[in-house]
């Protein structure tokens, strides 16, 4: 049993290096951890530590997943999500299934494989249907709003919210497992302003007066371990802010979010950015508005890494 613990505090600290830095930063310690779990996989144990092997390796290969998404590899990424899901299965572990499932769910929602992200979070909200799963119910819940918000279907949206908030206020959040823990106050309200920004730009500009508080909150609540997750909200809030032509605000925050992401080893934050610069294009006369677009197409064209 210690050298599984020993395996769950290694894939628990370079999750918050991934969260901290960006999943470049850890990935080849993570392909690394994996090769020596594996191995463990050929020792002998008693039936529960193996069970509890096979979910621990199961989570750093969801871990590794997430991370090679994050660098952009997006087939290396399904691949350990695939055998994620077989370890987690071994261990019969149905919040991590849901996790992972979530997860994958993401992988579409970023490729605008809207339908596929939905069945993805559908399938998780099954394998969360269990008692005690209530926060892995609500991070599907409001992930699957989001997906509805960026097709447009603002009842779907609005309706997927409200169940996420209920599922999250329901919760038992003094025994949240490892890969699940990312998903707090601070998140939730991330989300639904992420949600409110979709359908101001697929529905109705008045969303943004949805979206900016809780965007605001998100970025006051993510602290320096949360690097990541406070740039992605910090260029959601700058789009909302150019969407209300409120362009002072938003050229401000949006250089905020600029000097943000220029800290992350993340080719997912570039993707996220480019849309901040098409925004602050539609803006050329103003001067700032203008050279936050210039400074973040360079910053946005220059890739992270090869392969």
């Amino acid at each position: 049993m210690p050298d599984v613990e020993r395996l769950e505090a290694d894939t628990a600290a370079l999750r918050l290096v991934d969260h901290r830095r960006g999943g470049d930063a850890c990935l080849d310690a993570a392909r690394t951890l994996i090769g020596d779990g594996r191995l463990m996989l050929e020792a002998s144990g008693a039936e529960y530590v193996q069970r509890r092997l096979h979910v621990a390796l199961g989570d750093l290969y969801n871990l590794t997943g997430w991370v090679s998404f994050d660098v952009g590899l997006v087939g290396s990424a399904r691949v350990h999500f695939a055998e994620a899901l077989a370890l987690a299965g071994w261990g019969r572990n149905n919040s991590l299934v849901a996790n992972i499932c979530y997860r994958l769910g993401r992988v579409c929602l970023h490729h605008e494989s809207l339908d596929e992200a939905l069945d993805y979070f559908e399938l998780g909200l099954l394998a969360a249907a269990g008692p005690g799963d209530g926060i892995a119910a609500g991070i599907l819940s409001v992930n699957s709003a989001w997906a509805h918000a960026r097709r447009g279907d603002s009842a779907q949206a609005l309706a997927g919210l409200n169940r996420g908030r209920g599922h999250f206020a329901a919760a038992d959040h003094t025994d949240v497992p490892a890969w699940a823990r990312f998903f707090t106050e601070t998140d939730l309200s991330a989300v639904i302003g992420a949600v409110h920004t979709d359908l101001a730009l697929t529905v109705n500009a008045h969303h943004t007066q949805d979206a900016v508080p809780p965007l605001t909150e998100a970025v006051d609540g993510y602290g320096d371990d949360w690097a990541r997750s406070r740039a992605f909200s910090l260029i959601l809030l700058s789009i909302n802010h150019l969407i209300d032509r409120d362009l002072d605000h938003g050229v401000a925050v949006g250089f905020q979010a600029l000097a943000s992401a220029e800290q992350l080893a993340s080719a997912r934050v570039r993707d996220r950015i480019r849309p901040l610069g098409k925004h602050a294009e539609h803006h050329r006369r103003h001067a700032g508005a203008r050279e936050l677009a210039a400074r973040i197409a360079a910053y946005a064209g220059t890739p992270l890494r090869q392969s």
